[in-house]
């Protein structure tokens, strides 16, 4: 004699809960989307930023382990902000490398290209400097600080200082160099949380 089956019962979501799911998760992706995109922004500012100061402390050892003048120049073309490090084997010449043209024909014969950078208008952070700051930071090779620029009539250089910011200059970092050659970090208007203000 057979036992009569149990009815099984099984389990399962009715439409309507998922579509409450999807809904929620909808809600909740449209709430942090906005915030996620602003914090990738931030940490690409912030990465940016801190190859430059790299770089400006790396011009400054060139200098003195090579014993030449080195220079750091910043540009603006329509797609892009850059910089580019480069040696003078002429102290004296004052044509500068470009560093918005194409790879092996930046540098005149008078330079030697070491490093260039190139931020694309597409990541949304740019280089940017005043129109008041000098063009170029010239490095001194005897001491690794700051030297007036060739052809310069002045005997002082000026403090160079370059932004890193945001496409929409809502948050700038700012580096600066000395007379000692020494960079020194701050957040203009303090428009970047955990920097001192400049």
């Amino acid at each position: 004699m057979s036992m009569p089956r149990r009815p099984s019962h099984q389990s399962a979501f009715t439409l309507i809960e998922v579509m409450i799911v999807i809904a929620l998760v909808a809600i909740v992706v449209a709430l942090a989307g906005p915030s996620f995109r602003d914090y990738i922004l931030m940490q690409r500012l912030r990465s940016v930023h801190s190859q430059l100061v790299t770089d400006l402390n790396f011009s400054r050892s060139e200098a003195i382990s090579r014993g030449v003048t080195v220079q750091l120049r910043v540009q603006t073309a329509a797609d892009m902000t850059c910089y580019i490090i480069y040696s003078r084997n002429d102290a004296a010449a004052t044509n500068p490398c470009d560093c918005t043209a194409a790879a092996g024909s930046r540098c005149p014969s008078t330079s030697t290209e070491i490093k260039t950078v190139q931020a694309p208008a597409s990541d949304s952070v740019a280089f940017w400097q005043a129109a008041t700051e000098s063009a170029f930071l010239t490095l001194s090779a005897r001491t690794g600080g700051t030297d007036a620029p060739p052809g310069s009539e002045s005997l002082t250089a000026p403090e160079f200082h370059v932004e890193t910011r945001l496409a929409d200059a809502s948050r700038r970092l700012q580096a600066g160099v000395g007379s000692t050659g020494r960079v020194q970090v701050c957040s203009p208007s303090g428009t970047v949380a955990g920097l001192p203000s400049c």
